[in-house]
């Protein structure tokens, strides 16, 4: 029995919407909604036992430089459970893993990893009009939720070795990671909002742009034998794959960026979709030419 929980926003423009974003970038991976929902599906960590969650996926197209991963959470925690803390929301550490191949997973080995702040919006409270008298009322669609929808986003540009670049692999397993009272790599001990912090799921399509590996597949570190479709034969407490989450997809966009290697990569066009190894995109074909001759 897998544990679903389930703001209105659209993700078609958030590229160019995301602080620190160049414009040479190319998703290369996207199983989000184009419309995001005002809550989705979602995965519990405390709920659930959980300390890593995510998915095996094969990459679309030629750029392999790591760029951004975005994931789609939902929160369920509302500020007047948590008063003494800031009205707009809380902030919590995430951790996003890239990992080679399925033994590097269950090593918890990943080839780069990114740890950021992420802001967590409050959940709306309660309203009376929604059955239970505990969900929230969206004004978007009129429905009622027991989570908000929104998104993180994780800058991977440094989470290469001695903090470059991260060349990706074309099959990559991605996980998220962040610890909870009692659960996580190492539990915080005291509980908190982040109690209530889930990864959301996408139960609606698969991706618009790369491949699910198994789309009747997720990868999940939990600690629960019984929450794994196997009983936990294949082990607990480590990250692998588990079984039969069919229609549900972790939710989540990878980009990735391209350097140029000899001129002719910057011919006909070719420059816009390129960037220097600091990631600043070319003005035009000239200077993507000269810094190509400058080798570096």
């Amino acid at each position: 029995m897998k544990h679903y929980f389930g703001a209105a926003c659209t993700f078609a423009a958030f590229l160019s919407v995301c602080a620190g974003v160049a414009p040479a970038q190319t998703v290369v991976y996207n199983s989000i909604p184009s419309v995001v929902p005002p809550n989705v599906p979602s995965e519990g960590y405390q709920c659930c036992a959980t300390a890593e969650f995510g998915d095996k996926v094969a990459l679309a197209g030629t750029p392999r430089v790591a760029g951004f991963v975005t994931v789609l959470m939902s929160d369920w925690a509302k500020h007047s459970e948590w008063p003494t803390m800031p009205a707009a929301g809380f902030t919590h550490p995430i951790t996003l893993n890239i990992y080679a191949d399925a033994t590097a997973a269950l090593a918890h080995a990943p080839l780069g990893s990114v740890t950021q702040t992420v802001f967590v919006p409050w959940r709306p409270e309660a309203d009376p009009t929604c059955a239970g008298g505990t969900a929230w009322r969206s004004p978007v669609d009129h429905l009622c939720y027991n989570g908000l929808a929104f998104t993180a986003t994780f800058d991977l540009r440094t989470a290469g070795p001695g903090g470059g670049p991260l060349t990706l692999p074309n099959t990559l397993i991605y996980g998220v990671e962040y610890n909870t009272q009692t659960w996580g790599y190492h539990p915080i001990g005291v509980g908190g909002p982040y109690d209530s912090l889930n990864v959301g799921l996408n139960a609606n399509s698969g991706p618009s742009v790369g491949t699910d590996v198994n789309p009747d597949g997720v990868y999940w570190n939990t600690s629960v034998a019984g929450f794994y479709t196997d009983g936990g034969a294949g082990g607990i407490g480590t990250f692998r794959e588990d079984t039969a989450w069919t229609p549900y997809v972790p939710a989540a966009q990878i980009t990735a960026f391209a350097f140029p290697t000899t001129m002719d990569d910057c011919k006909n066009g070719g420059w816009q979709q390129l960037v220097s190894k600091t990631f600043t995109p070319f003005k035009n074909q000239g200077a993507c030419v000269s810094y190509v001759q400058a080798g570096k």
